[in-house]
Order: C-alpha cells, then structure tokens, then sequence
C-alpha cells in the first residue's frame, strides 16, 4: 500500500501540517485544515496477539542491514490519518540505528477490543507487546519507550508492570491524576475535553474534528457545540457525537463523580511508581497545562529508589512542543530560540547511554534542568523540588471591593496589614463568563479579559522593588463561603506588568464539594465558612522588578469547565441549576493567602 499526503478538504488546502500537535489541532476542522503527511511503508506491519487473544496494528521500521538493534516503541490512541506520525520525525531514530515501532492501542485505528481509558489492559498490553518485541530475532533484546500524553502514559503504565526488556521510557506530559487534571479539573467536569478528545481517537481524520480541540471560538460559533456543552443532564450531551466505547467512556467517567474503585484500577498507585526502578526522563514545558509530569516525578520520587539516571527537563515549550520544539516566543514570553529548540538530541542521547551503552547520556548538569522565564535561561538544580526554594506567604487583604480591575483587592506580605470586609464573586451557570481560550489545549498567555469582568476577585501586590523567581506549585488558601451546597473557585496566578497586561503564571480550580478530598462528595453549608486549598501548576518565572504579582479568583472557567449547576445533585443527572454567590473572607481569624515557593538562588 502506497501511503502519500492526506488532504482533508480537497487540493487547495493541501498546506503543510504543523509539526507540534497544538497547533495541529488549532487548525483543525476548517478550510484551513492542513494535510496530514504519512509514514512511508513500514518494513512490517501486524496484527500484534496479545494474551487474551486481542490483536493491535502495530507498524515496525528498521534500519538499513541485518544486525539486530534496540527498540524504540511509541503506543498510541492516534490514527496517523488524524494526527499525523510524520510530523513527529520518529525515522530519526532509525537513521541512528534504531528500531522504531508505532503501535495502535485496543480500540483505536484498527487495533480490535475496546477502549478503556486507562484500563489494566493499558498494563498487559504494554508488557506483552514490549516481551514480544524483544524476543525477535531483528532486535537485541532492549527495548525503550517515547512519547507524550497519553502515549506518555501509556509508558508509565507499562513500566508499573516491570517488563524484563523494558530499559528505559521518556515520558513526557502525561496525565496521572484524573482528578485533578482530566476528566475532573479539581473534581469539576471538563466536558468540553472529554468529548473532544475521544472524538480523536474516533474519527478517520483530522477534518472531522469541527468543534475544534479546547479552543473557546470554535465552540461559540457552532451552536451545536455550543449546546453540547451548555445543555442538561450532562450525561446525554455526546450522544449524537460519540458511539460505541467511546460514549461508554463519556458515560462512565460521569457515573463515578468520586475517585472509587473504578478510578483506582485505573490509576498509579504508590506500589506502581515503586516498581519504575529503570532509567527515566520527564519532560515538560513552562506552557503545559497538564499536571502529570510533575505528578509521576513526584510519585516515583517518594516510592522508588533514587537514581541519578531520573531527571527532569522543562523547557519553553507547551503540551505539543515538548516532543518536536518551538520557538522564540510564546505568547507574551520572548527567549532565545535555542533554549525552545527540538530537544530530539536529548532524547537521543537518552537512548545511546541506556539502549546501546553508548556515551554518557544527555547533558543536562543536574537531576533538573528548568527553564525559568522571566530570567529566559535554563538552571540546573540537585534535586526537585529544589533546596534553594523557600515558602513566602503573601495574605489577601483589601482597601475596597476587590471585583475588577479598578477594585481594591491587595497583596501583602505583613499578616498585620490583612485588612477589607469579604469580598464576593457570583457564578450564574446559565450565563458563563467565556474564558478566550485561543491554544488548542486551553492555556491562557494572556487574563486581560478575566480582570474586566465584574466577577473576577482580583488581589495584587504594590510594584516590585526586587525581582520575585517562582519555581514550583503555588499553593492558594482561602476562606470562603456560599449561598448554595456547591459552587467553583478558580484560581489564576498572575504577573501584572507596567503596560497593564496580565500574564498567567499559573492556574487551578477546586468544585467545592470535594473540599474533604476527591474520594468523597460533602456538600457546602450556606453560610458556612470553610478553609479551602488549591495546589496550582507549576511555575517556573521571575517577575521584573516594577511588575506586580497577582491572584485572580473566578466562580467559573468555560468551555474548558463544565458550569457547575452548584445545587449539589450528582452532575452526571442535574437539570436544575442556580445562581451561587461566593464569599472569600480576608481577616486576622480566617487569612485567605498565597504559599509562594520561592527561589533564592540557583547555580547557572
């Protein structure tokens, strides 16, 4: 079978494919959608058994001679027709001697069986199809793994297992935590991603994916996505988009609101990351919103032996760049355009040391090596998180209301300077404020909309008079109380600079019913107050002097948040919905704060 360029809309949209997989799907779906590039033939192609007689399309590419060679394997949910292989200049690896073999998971492409997110399968599957592979006569016997999000995960999951021939993975972003990444964003529904991302792995090409991925203008101008997302019971609103596996997915991930028996099975627990005693490297970026890098370092940290051969690399790259590199600017952030450049090098370097005994590995200098921007350089520290971060508490206080941009709302470090009555934010589920959501995967370079808008809580310091390096997950304490037996808090660190504009550093949200822990549901008591904590994501910045640091809380953050209808009925099945009214409390008694991790040195 010949494979040649796959071009969705016909001849005049035959445009070159992005090769990171945000931008990718930021142009999905219209006119403008690119041509996807094929793999050229594989040298085999097979219907992979794995023990329960199941069999995956798996696809083999070796290099030139007959000397075995180790193996580099990547298992997906991604057709290549819909999210592209070639883009990804995987036969580099084969140009070096390796093996590289692509291999659909159980229920995507042709692979048979069905999907399950996540399922022990995942687990099974990777052993025996790792087992294999090393048992055949064209490879030496090592084996190692590559990838990003799910393809990240998917190595986790099979190095929980501890195949004999697995060597050494390079996980890059995964999700770990469905709680407080996806489907459940600090236990509020992300319906928006979820429909969308397996209409991914379902469809036969990149040009049926036309609500787009996460972005927010796709969604406002197709009233049927618009509706899917808006209307009740959540439980039926991808029936007529999602079939089979897929929907039962959707369906399922709703019918467990609390992370039960359903979710540990599909979950790494501390015995699984104890088991990842094998050379590792995780990669993530300044501009990913995921949380699962950073989960599985630290899952891997507090359960297996420590290695030198675990390191951590971040760089300025977003969920897609991570894997093919981007450029010189990111947003508002500007850096030199080697320090974004294709980290396939390091990876490369990875693999010599630990598949071929070759070389030392990459060169790195440290056991992390973190891009802090701001600063626009890398640093190497001796253990993340680092011992050079301290904690600094900067309290909520206000002169007057806080709403707005020209509210009153302050940051200060003096717990004696806490001052201001409550300040309140309103969530009206019927009526979302549009966060303008414009990557693919909903990260926000820019909150100048949030701070206009009347229900934004916006708290900021007076401007620096030194500059201020963050490096690691901010935690936001707040005391708050509702009108309603449960609402939304979101929660945006930002940098305000001396032009006005606001810069996300960071962000996270809670759904307040799982204040007590995910494991359970405990409804608010109106007028209640309660202590609430929202570990945010990662950042790795330095604020200029003369910039402020600021907080932004928020009731809702739609589409990429499912409005809560904040009556408290099981959100798989609410029809009714409310208006809630948020209260957060900034006093000597109950001091709503910022735990700022600090950076006070670093070595270049």
């Amino acid at each position: 079978m010949s494979k040649e360029t796959v071009t969705p809309n016909g001849p005049e949209a035959a445009n070159e494919a992005p090769h990171d997989s945000m931008t990718l799907l930021g142009r999905a779906g219209g006119s403008d959608t690119p041509a996807i590039e094929m793999m050229p033939d594989p040298d085999l192609r097979l219907m992979l058994p794995m023990r329960d007689g199941v069999r995956l399309d798996t696809y083999v590419w070796r290099p030139a001679g007959d000397a075995p060679a180790p193996v580099i394997l990547w298992r997906t949910p991604y057709r290549e027709e819909v999210l592209g292989w070639a883009r990804l200049r995987q036969l580099r690896y084969r140009d070096h001697g390796y093996i590289v073999v692509n291999q659909l998971i159980r229920g995507t492409g042709e692979s048979e069986g069905e999907f399950r997110f996540s399922s022990p399968y995942e687990r099974t599957d990777g052993y025996d199809t790792i087992e294999w592979l090393a048992a055949q006569p064209w490879c030496d016997g090592n084996v190692g793994m590559d990838g990003g999000s799910y393809v990240g995960l998917t190595q986790l999951l099979a190095a929980a297992e501890r195949p004999p021939h697995l060597k050494c993975i390079i996980p890059q972003v995964p999700a770990v935590n469905y709680f407080r990444e996806l489907p459940y964003f600090g236990g509020a529904f992300t319906r928006q991603h979820t429909i969308n991302w397996l209409n991914l792995i379902s469809i036969g090409s990149l040009a049926e994916l036309t609500g787009g991925f996460v972005s927010t203008l796709p969604i406002l101008a197709q009233p049927d996505w618009f509706r899917r997302l808006m209307m009740r019971p959540a439980i039926d609103a991808a029936d007529d988009v999602l079939k089979g596996d897929k929907l039962a997915h959707y369906r399922e991930a709703l019918e467990h609101p609390t992370f039960d028996d359903w979710w540990r099975e599909r979950s790494l627990g501390a015995e699984d990351y104890a088991a990842m005693d094998l050379p590792a490297l995780f990669i993530t970026g300044n501009f990913d919103p995921s949380l699962g890098a950073m989960g599985a370092w630290h899952g891997v940290a507090a359960n297996a032996r420590d290695r030198d051969d675990r390191q951590l690399l971040l760089g300025p790259w977003d969920h897609g760049q991570v894997y093919t590199g981007g450029s010189s600017s990111y947003g508002p952030h500007e850096f030199d355009a080697a320090a974004a450049a294709d980290p396939f090098p390091i990876r490369l370097a990875f693999y010599d040391k630990h598949l071929k005994g070759k070389g030392n590995g990459p060169d790195l200098g440290g056991k992390a090596k973190i891009f802090i921007t701001g600063r626009n350089r890398y640093e190497v520290f001796d253990a993340f998180p680092p011992r050079e971060v301290r904690s600094l508490s900067f309290f909520l206080a206000s002169d007057s209301a806080a709403n707005g941009e020209y509210g009153g709302g302050t940051l200060v470090t003096d717990a004696d300077a806490i001052k201001g009555d409550p300040d309140r934010m309103r969530a009206d589920p019927a009526m979302p404020f549009a966060a303008p959501l414009t990557e693919a995967l909903g990260r926000i370079s820019s909150l100048d909309e949030h701070v206009r808008h009347i229900d934004t809580l916006l708290f900021r310091t007076e401007p620096l008079a030194q500059p201020l390096a963050i490096l690691g997950e901010t935690e936001v304490v707040l005391h708050v109380a509702t009108d309603t037996p449960d609402a939304d808090i979101v929660a945006h660190l930002a940098e305000i600079r001396p032009d006005g504009s606001v810069v996300e550093l960071a962000y996270h949200a809670l759904r307040l019913r799982y204040r007590e822990g995910f494991d359970r549901e405990v409804p608010m008591v109106p007028g209640e107050p309660v202590e609430v904590r929202l570990k945010l994501t990662l950042s790795a910045h330095e604020l200029t002097a003369g910039h402020r640091l600021a907080l932004l809380l928020r009731p809702d953050f739609f589409p990429f948040v499912d409005p809560n209808p904040n009556t408290g009925e099981p959100i798989a099945t609410a029809t009714r919905m409310q208006t809630a009214t948020i209260t957060v409390f900034h006093d000597a008694a109950r001091p709503s704060r910022l735990e700022l991790p600090v950076l006070e040195s670093a070595r270049p």
